[in-house]
């Protein structure tokens, strides 16, 4: 499953993440707009050798993928059902 907003009854919203083959990880949000019944998707790489973020920040969101997968959270919406 991927992880829900807790402002579900304003938008419907899920998280998730991907680890690439390269070792990068890819940060994905998607929001199903109930009134034009369709869903909307915005993804980010997290490049792990270079790239834009600092060490720091490349360590956590390591740690985040890490806790999201071990809570079973890094599922494409469409396979929460």
């Amino acid at each position: 499953m991927a992880l829900r907003t807790d402002d579900c009854d304003i938008r419907d919203v899920r998280f998730y993440m991907d680890h690439g083959g390269n070792g990068d990880f890819y940060i994905n949000l998607i929001e199903y707009d109930r009134e034009l019944m369709q869903s909307k998707y915005v993804s980010m790489r997290v490049s792990m050798s270079g790239g834009f973020a600092p060490h720091e920040v490349r360590m956590a969101v390591s740690n985040l993928y890490r806790a999201m997968q071990g809570a079973g959270l890094n599922n494409h919406p469409r396979d929460d059902q």
